[in-house]
């Protein structure tokens, strides 16, 4: 269990400055980071606009992700739980950012020109 709080603090790390990225619109669009739907991939702006949408769950995600690094790292008895609650805690801010984001890129899609 050595290497899990380094892991998980640094996901959440990256993810953090992702969705901060995003949530200020500087995140450019690419096929690697951020909210990366049919809908979000149409333009620059919905991207910008998904990833905005998604920006407070996914930095959350990230806050969560360190938490469980360094909860890993000062309770290493209760390691698997932590691990286990922390991964469980990034799947629903994920999905929850996903969702938020897919929502605000297809508001973006419907009011371009077709």
């Amino acid at each position: 269990m050595d290497v899990i709080p380094f892991v998980l603090g640094f996901a959440g790390l990256l993810v953090l400055v992702i969705g901060y990225l995003g949530r200020i619109e500087r995140l450019p669009r690419n096929s690697v980071a951020g909210v990366r739907t049919v809908a979000s991939m149409r333009s620059d702006a919905a991207f910008r606009a998904a990833n905005k949408a998604a920006g407070v769950p996914t930095m959350i995600a990230g806050v969560a992700g360190i938490t469980g690094g360094v909860g890993v790292w000062l309770v290493p008895e209760a390691g698997v739980t932590v691990t286990l609650v922390t991964a469980a805690a990034l799947l629903a801010l994920a999905v929850t950012g996903g969702v938020k984001g897919s929502r605000a890129a297809n508001a973006v899609n419907d009011q371009e020109p077709g």
